[in-house]
């Protein structure tokens, strides 16, 4: 494993882990502080949370892989 891996698949690691974990509690803090509508309400904002947020870290993933594959070449 180590002989594939190098600091830069690690370095990329770490940055896509700490903004996919920015950008799923950034949504989620948004979706729940900005709900309303009562229990009814909270049901469509943890849906719409669920969506945003795998769109989101989709979108961040390509971008974050692309920049990844360019930097260790």
């Amino acid at each position: 494993l180590t002989l594939i891996t190098g600091p830069t698949d690690v370095f990329i690691a770490l940055i896509k882990a700490a903004l996919f974990g920015l950008t799923a509690g950034l949504i989620a803090c948004y979706k729940g502080i900005s709900v309303g509508g009562g229990p009814a309400g909270v049901g469509n904002a943890v849906n719409e949370t669920v969506v945003f947020t795998f769109m989101a870290l989709f979108a961040i993933n390509v971008v974050a892989t692309a920049v990844g594959v360019k930097a260790g070449t």
